[in-house]
């Protein structure tokens, strides 16, 4: 699964997943455009990698003006993993429109902007390959969890359609949907909703929580040529949890 002389957009790529996505990409021997707010991290990882022809644009996902610029200074790529994302635990009782659209902006709404400009630009890439990192919340219901779960259910539609609308310059679009996985999100879950909470959770894995590799390595695949007759499939990686709903 080498990724030599490929280039790869991904957002989110300062924490989590998308770090350590980052990690994997460069030990395939590919390069990296790293999207983020704070790229320290990333950066200390491209140290590792001096002869790399990767780089890092500071962007936050909010703003439609960065966003902007990202696409402009952004060179023609082999593929994209959106990545970025964050929770918000909200019961419909109290639903906030506000919270619910800076959530969507983020999850849902900056992919679909950057994907957009780069296909107007013709900065993706013939037989290319795009992954929508979505959750196994798009398709099982959890209790307070609907604004989260129903951005992330656009992806995995949007992934679908796409395969097929851009199916003739073979540009692949698939979706992978972790369970829960040890992220600083899952560490801000268990502050708010309670340590005990998230350890009955724990319980309900087969293989247990899983780690951003466990996620990492499944894009790794999608993103390579042993992939290439894959579109339109969402991959659920989840330790077993759906198995036992």
């Amino acid at each position: 699964m080498n990724l030599k002389n490929k280039t790869f957009l991904i957002t989110g790529a300062t924490s989590g997943i998308g770090l350590e996505l980052c990690a994997q990409i460069l030990k395939h021997q590919g390069d990296i455009i790293g999207v983020g707010r704070n790229l320290d991290k990333l950066q200390k990882l491209l140290i590792n990698y001096p002869e790399n022809n990767s780089k890092l644009i500071k962007c936050d996902l909010e703003d439609q003006s960065q966003i902007d610029t990202l696409t402009s200074n952004c060179p023609a790529v082999d593929g994209i993993v959106h990545s970025a994302g964050f929770v918000v635990n909200m019961p419909f009782s109290f639903f906030s429109f506000d919270k619910f659209k800076r959530l969507r902006q983020v999850n849902q709404d900056s992919i679909i902007q950057i994907l957009y400009s780069l296909i107007k630009q013709k900065k993706i890439k013939n037989d290319s390959s795009i992954v929508f990192i979505s959750s196994i919340s798009a398709s099982f219901a959890m209790k307070a969890n609907s604004p989260y779960a129903m951005t992330k259910a656009s992806l995995n539609i949007l992934s679908k359609t796409l395969s097929a609308e851009f199916s003739k310059k073979r540009i692949r679009f698939n979706t992978v949907s972790p369970g829960m996985v040890e992220t600083q999100i899952t560490k801000d879950a268990s502050e708010n909703l309670g340590k005990d909470r998230i350890e009955n959770d724990r319980k309900k894995y087969p293989l247990g929580y899983g780690e951003p590799e466990d996620v990492a390595k499944p894009i790794i695949f999608l993103l390579s040529d042993y992939s290439k007759w894959i579109t339109g499939i969402d991959l659920f990686i989840d330790g077993g949890r759906t198995s036992t709903i």
